[in-house]
């Protein structure tokens, strides 16, 4: 014990040595000169990234703090202080800081630094999972921030969303969104925000609201956003049982995405499953009614054999016919629904070619703006280089790496017959070739059979136009 006495004192006079050191730097001088120096020299310390030497400046000067007069040193100090302890996830620590530098804000009557403060406040709360003391200190802050700051008010709302969102209070979720919307309008042109409101709407059951919603940010930029507003309005409707506008919602799903027609077909198999799977289910319970009556006919045989012997025989005779009448309503429904899949079937068949058909009579839109702005008073179309390149860009855009595999697989083809080719899988008519070419339109015809001449032999038994079609698929 008389040893361990004597090396607790030797460690404390070390420390008492070191703070005498480490104070005496300092001795004479100003405490707000001693906290704005030692808070320099923390923050040199900081960029060297040598953190633990920094908060130990930083500790210092918070003990010098208390002879500082300058509310904005102070604040400088605490904030750094906080700032440092959230970095190494002390939240208890950052917050003890933090209502210094609110005292500090207060002190220098500074109410935009102490709405920031607050709002800070809050967020350490709710990190720490104290959802009410966060909302307390976010409305504090919305209430301090000045009018003119928009941002932080707006900020102040959107927190106030998150911690709702944890309590699963979705009333005052959409309500702060639409303040912080009102506050700040950049974020209402965000669909991050509109797409989380709609589906926060959308989940609560107010469907007319979230159907509102849609409609009016209908003409979004975002393409992504549109196919999911147009997904969210097809779920509603499918919810409240529309089904004509679900389909059209499909439809126009089928326009925004190219590949929505693989994705409207696998729908299609999947209602189909579930034709057949609720098939199956009243078939089951087809048999399980049938069961039932055959146990009750088994049970009312027995008592009325014990009665009368043409009594028994009379209830199975009932018994066996209904069972032929439940067999027979089966198959006949059985073979109704078969039907019914195989029309839809052929109606998703009719949907895919019906698309397919039209997505390649748009193919030639995408280059007539390159056409039109060539084009002389003469009606001749005056393609230069830049224009052709554009021309074979936009069709790889729409026929991926066209023109490298028709280069890859034909090497003869000169860069002439590579565009040639381009504007007829771009479908561009003959008139419009023709002066492009300052030929006739019937001499594009024979370009045609030339070109299929040029290419392969199987080319010979379809058009040009089909042949080239089915090279870019």
């Amino acid at each position: 014990m008389k040893h361990l006495f004597y090396i607790l004192l030797f460690l404390a006079t070390i420390t008492a040595c070191d703070h005498t050191r480490s104070g005496m730097a300092y001795d004479g001088k100003d405490s707000t000169t001693v906290v704005s120096r030692l808070l320099e020299d923390s923050r040199a310390m900081y960029e060297e990234h040598d953190m633990d030497s920094a908060l130990s400046l930083m500790l210092t000067a918070a003990d010098y703090a208390k002879g500082c007069h300058d509310p904005q040193v102070n604040y400088q100090l605490f904030k750094a202080l906080s700032s440092a302890y959230e970095k190494k996830n002390l939240f208890h620590l950052q917050e003890k800081y933090l209502l210094r530098q609110l005292e500090a804000t207060q002190t220098s009557g500074d109410v935009g630094k102490m709405a920031l403060t607050l709002f800070t406040l809050g967020v350490s709360r709710y990190t720490q999972g104290d959802n009410d003391q966060s909302i307390t200190y976010l409305d504090k802050a919305f209430g301090q921030a000045p009018s003119d700051s928009t941002e932080l008010r707006a900020k102040c709302q959107l927190m106030r969303c998150q911690v709702f969102l944890q309590t699963e209070d979705t009333d005052s979720v959409i309500s702060s969104l639409h303040q912080a919307k009102a506050i700040y309008p950049p974020i209402a042109q965000k669909d991050i925000y509109h797409l989380s409101e709609v589906y926060m709407l959308s989940n609560t059951g107010r469907y007319d609201e979230a159907e509102k919603m849609i409609k009016q940010y209908a003409q979004t930029d975002s393409l992504y956003a549109r196919i999911e507003e147009m997904s969210l309005l097809q779920s509603i409707h499918e919810q409240r049982g529309q089904t004509k506008q679900a389909l059209e919602d499909a439809k126009l799903l089928l326009e925004l995405n190219d590949s929505a027609a693989q994705r409207e077909a696998t729908e299609a198999m999947t209602r189909i499953h579930q034709l057949q799977h609720e098939e199956q289910m009243k078939l089951a319970s087809a048999r399980q009614q049938t069961i039932k009556a055959q146990a009750q006919a088994r049970i009312w045989g027995l008592l009325a054999i014990s009665a009368i012997v043409l009594a028994a025989a009379v209830v199975a005779i009932v018994v066996f016919r209904r069972r032929a009448v439940a067999a027979h309503q089966a198959e006949l429904e059985a073979l109704r629904l078969a039907e019914d899949a195989q029309s839809s079937e052929a109606e998703v068949r009719a949907l895919n070619e019906d698309l397919q058909r039209r997505y390649y009579e748009h193919l030639y839109a995408i280059l007539l703006p390159i056409l039109n702005a060539k084009r002389t008073h003469t009606g001749h179309i005056d393609l230069n280089e830049k224009s052709w390149k554009l021309i074979e860009e936009n069709t790889n855009l729409v026929l991926p790496k066209f023109t490298y595999h028709l280069r890859k697989n034909h090497t003869s083809l000169s860069d002439e017959d590579v565009r040639f080719c381009c504007l007829v899988a771009m479908k561009v008519p003959n008139p419009v070739i023709a002066n492009i070419y300052c030929i006739a339109p019937s001499s594009v015809a024979v370009r045609k059979q030339r070109m299929k001449r040029q290419l392969e032999e199987s080319v010979m038994n379809e058009t040009l136009e089909t042949y080239l079609s089915k090279y870019s698929l």
